[in-house]
Order: structure tokens, then C-alpha cells, then sequence
């Protein structure tokens, strides 16, 4: 598979929830960094704490790939995400009030030559999510 191949059906897998495919698809030693968030570390470790974090959280979480670039080496992609969801309960620290938002993401994510993701760094408006799910009192 292509590193575009292999970044959309990383992101095919985010949208069944299947959060070990996900996982299936990094190397052992493959480290994540979600810069908004702070949260960076071992895919194992970060990427389940997250992902399962934000799954549990909003249960319609889902995802959109809008664009995908490879670069001549085929080990690096840059996807253009979207990813909306419907908060249900409490999560990141923000209180459920039943808000919906829809945020693009940028994901770098670059391949080993086995062809597994080896790092993914991911950036997005972290200012817009809060605003979303905590809209201004009226």
C-alpha cells in the first residue's frame, strides 16, 4: 500500500471506532503528538487515551478525509480531516451540554519501510472545538 493508501484506511478504521486496527496499523515503537492538546507519546499509550477518550465521549464521532498528499519517498502523507461528533458525556475536562462540532485537522503522518505508521502529529483550531461544545451563555 501507498502512505495515502495507508493514512486512509488508518482513518476508515477511526470512523468503525476500531481502535485496535488503528493501533495495528503503527509500528511498536510509534509515538503520536496531538500538538493542541499537549499529548504526545507512544501510539500504544497516547493514541488509546485519546481515541478512546474522544470515542466514549461522542459516540457519532466520525471523520472525513478531504485530501491526501504523498511526498516522492512514499513514507510521508499530509490528510486534510474533518471530524465532527455530537458530545454525549463529559469529556477533555469539558462538560456535556449536547453540542455537535465539525473542526478540520491537519495529520502529518510518515511511514516506516514495513510500510507501518511510525509518527503522527496532528494539529487542528483547539479554541473553535471548545467554543462548540461550550457555547456562550445568552
Amino acid at each position: 500500500m501507498s502512505q495515502i493508501e495507508i493514512v486512509k484506511a488508518f482513518f476508515a478504521r477511526y470512523r468503525e471506532h476500531d481502535i485496535n486496527g488503528m493501533l495495528a496499523m503503527f509500528s511498536q515503537d510509534a509515538r503520536i503528538d496531538y500538538v493542541p492538546m499537549r499529548l504526545e507519546g507512544p501510539a500504544g499509550d497516547a493514541g488509546r487515551t485519546i481515541w478512546r477518550a474522544l470515542m466514549d465521549g461522542f459516540p457519532d464521532l466520525s471523520n472525513q478525509v478531504t485530501a491526501v498528499y504523498g511526498d516522492d519517498d512514499q513514507r510521508t502523507a499530509i490528510a486534510e480531516v474533518t471530524i465532527t461528533g455530537t458530545q454525549a458525556r463529559d469529556v477533555l475536562g469539558i462538560a456535556s451540554r449536547g453540542q455537535s462540532f465539525s473542526l478540520p485537522h491537519v495529520f502529518i503522518v510518515r511511514m516506516d519501510t514495513d510500510g507501518r505508521i511510525e509518527f503522527m502529529r496532528a494539529y487542528w483550531d483547539n479554541a473553535a472545538f471548545y467554543a462548540a461544545l461550550t457555547p456562550a451563555a445568552t
